[in-house]
């Protein structure tokens, strides 16, 4: 690493670091909103990996998915170890990024895949890997163009790969949740939207985590009046994904498949895993929505769903620089490993059996990683 590089992942920690939560919040907020290509390439400077976080990285871009596979020392394998080490994970995570389906990316969040993977190795010896998806932006790519490269690559890895859906869990914050529910659909019960059959005979994922997932495109709600002026989602970033992604007007919204999603009001368990696990900010637009699609889920009784609330914005559980400092050691440890536990009873209770926790041997060092 050059020497250039290193003083620019310096500043990058510090800004993260010192900048106040309420100014990191103002300043996303604002980023959200500004033509594509600026928006994007500050949201890409703010989050990218610094230091040893590159080490866990191992980036692919073939006809089959984009994105990185991330898992330590990623960065000494070749395509085809980083492979072979991820189909002998004991479990995968299938992520999502967030991003009003206009910026982001699928290393956005180093700082807590790293923390998941230590936590699930230090308390269960469980070794785990992330494969995280690089999906077209908008305005240049729009619906359903990424929600069909998602499925893509889901298909990837549970068919021509062979990974169990029984050791996934799927990943999905703000936009990304919206991805998630919609592959989910598609794969497993497109007779809801498409006129398609139901034709899967694969199992679903064994888990599901939403971070204040997008899932209704109404703007009525109580927390969207409350919160519209504060919330990193702005309705200027909604109306933004309404005509950048979903092309409203031009195309007609009863011919959007994914706001029929928003209308489903039972049968979740034909296409949602039977462990789920939200995060909600009480101060963020989308907190009624998510507690209405939250109890309809629970009120049927066949899938168990949990939801986390803080009193904090959109997304707060993965955007942790939008937390007070005091509320950012308390939260993250905590709720980084509730999702572990989680994670470790979803696929435990998909499989019927006791995980094979047994440490695959690579020869290949842990290094320490800088926060």
């Amino acid at each position: 690493m050059s020497l250039t590089t290193e003083i620019a992942d310096d500043v990058r920690k510090l800004l993260k670091t010192r900048t106040p939560s309420k100014v990191t919040a103002h300043s996303m907020r604002t980023a959200l909103i500004m033509p594509p290509v600026a928006a994007r390439g500050i949201i890409k400077n703010l989050t990218r990996p610094i230091h040893d976080q590159k080490r866990f990285v191992r980036k692919f871009n073939n006809e089959h998915w984009k994105g990185h596979l991330i898992m330590s020392e990623m960065i000494r394998c070749d395509d085809d170890i980083a492979l072979e080490r991820m189909k002998q994970s004991d479990l995968i995570i299938f992520e999502l990024h967030g991003g009003g389906f206009r910026v982001g990316h699928s290393t956005m969040y180093m700082k807590s895949f790293i923390s998941w993977l230590r936590i699930l190795k230090n308390k269960y010896g469980i070794y785990a890997c992330i494969m995280s998806i690089d999906y077209g932006l908008a305005p240049k790519a729009k619906y359903p163009g990424p929600v069909l490269e998602c499925l893509k690559a889901y298909n990837y890895l549970t068919g021509e790969l062979g990974v169990s859906p029984n050791k996934i869990i799927m990943s999905g914050d703000s936009a990304g949740g919206a991805l998630a529910f919609e592959v989910l659909i598609r794969k497993h019960v497109p007779s809801i939207i498409l006129d398609e059959p139901d034709t899967e005979t694969l199992p679903l994922p064994a888990g599901l985590l939403l971070s204040s997932p997008l899932v209704t495109h109404s703007t009525s709600s109580d927390s969207w009046r409350k919160y519209k002026r504060s919330d990193l989602v702005s309705k200027t970033l909604f109306n933004l994904v309404m005509k950048e992604y979903l092309n409203v007007p031009e195309t007609k919204e009863e011919d959007i498949i994914l706001l029929k999603v928003a209308k489903i009001r039972e049968g979740f368990d034909r296409f949602l895993p039977k462990k789920i696990m939200v995060f909600a900010g009480r101060r963020e637009v989308f907190y009624d929505d998510i507690c209405e699609i939250v109890g309809q889920i629970r009120d049927e009784g066949v899938i168990d769903i949990t939801l986390h609330t803080e009193n904090y914005a959109h997304d707060w559980f993965l955007i942790q620089e939008i937390l007070k400092k005091k509320d950012r050691k308390r939260l993250f440890p905590m709720y980084d490993e509730k999702f572990v536990d989680f994670a470790v009873n979803a696929i435990k209770t998909a499989q019927e059996v006791k995980v094979d926790v047994t440490p695959i041997q690579w020869e290949l060092p842990i290094t320490t990683v800088q926060d």
